[in-house]
């Protein structure tokens, strides 16, 4: 990076630099749920600076020297304003700048959502990405190991009694309790410790105009899925507490029956071993290994009640 280049939030004098670099074909480290199911993966930056001097919710951040574009970074709302989602991340300064494109943008990334308010910023990359050890340098912590599955959709045979509905709105407070079960401790303190988190913090672009059902056994909630067909294939969100095997089995067999016989892909969780047993059974295969990165901004403040001397406490042990 030359002593000329900077980073700096996106501006309309970098249009002509923008005009230049948007025909060019470069690698985005950053993926999203919507690129793995496109077939068209390559970032707009031209759009995406549009977009901001719109305030149309996506942010951008350009690192230029003169007319020259070296790397651009872009993040978008996630659920809500108080989530970010890095959607694009590109080094185009070529070998021999040791990553200090990419550490200039993360840091102009983290600084702008300081200022924001915002709670986290997350950004996903290949296991093997080169800008994973920028991330840690700016307070990013690996959250959440996926492994993306691909395969066929078909019936298998029925199992236990599972009861297969739409999911409703009132079933929020249960989904993230399934969560809470499902998901390790490490991950929920580095994502979502509570329910306002969570519910900001899901991915729900790729979802727009899809399915989304619950399977319960006995009125009880054990597992969630939510699907969509992207291109000629169907993508997919498995969410199951562990040794729902025959609920997950339930959910599969009714996407198929909406969606038919399609291939499928869907990133898999590396902690839920009860999903991906189901998702090998029935002849998926494994691919491509990623990791979701976290920089928590802020943290739930534990609120404690005071009681009034002398009022009895129930301390949760035997009479």
């Amino acid at each position: 990076m030359s002593s000329g280049s900077q980073s700096h939030a996106a501006r309309p004098t970098d249009l002509v630099a923008l005009v230049t670099f948007d025909d060019e074909v470069r690698e985005n480290e950053a993926i999203t749920l919507e690129r793995l199911g496109a077939a068209e993966h390559s970032s707009r930056p031209l759009s995406v600076a549009l977009a901001q001097w719109l305030h149309l919710g996506r942010r951008m951040w350009v690192n230029v020297d003169g007319r020259e574009v070296h790397g651009i970074a872009t993040a978008r709302d996630l659920a809500n304003r108080t989530a970010w989602v890095i959607d694009t991340l590109i080094d185009a300064a070529g070998p021999g700048q040791g990553g200090q494109v990419i550490d200039d943008l993360l840091s102009q990334t983290v600084e702008a959502a300081q200022r924001a308010g915002v709670s986290h910023v997350l950004l996903r990359t290949t296991q093997e990405s080169a800008v994973r050890e920028s991330a840690m340098r700016h307070g990013f912590r690996p959250a959440m190991p996926e492994r993306l599955w691909t395969g066929p959709l078909s019936q298998a045979p029925a199992t236990a009694a599972v009861t297969i509905r739409p999911t409703a709105g009132s079933d929020q407070v249960a989904l993230f309790h399934l969560y809470s079960r499902s998901a390790p401790p490490e991950a929920r303190a580095l994502l979502a410790m509570t329910r306002d988190e969570w519910e900001a913090l899901r991915e729900r672009r790729w979802l727009r105009g899809g399915t989304e059902l619950i399977a319960e056994v006995e009125g009880r909630l054990v597992a969630a899925i939510s699907f969509n067909r992207a291109d000629d294939s169907v993508q997919f969100e498995l969410l199951a507490e562990s040794g729902a095997a025959d609920a997950i089995h339930a959910l599969l067999n009714a996407m198929s029956g909406e969606t038919g016989d399609q291939d499928a892909l869907s990133l898999v969780p590396r902690y839920a071993g009860s999903v991906e047993q189901v998702l090998l059974d029935r002849g998926f295969q494994p691919g491509q290994e990623y990791i979701l990165q976290s920089h928590r901004l802020r943290r739930p403040i534990a609120v404690e009640s005071k009681v009034p001397v002398g009022v009895p406490v129930p301390s949760g042990g035997g009479a």
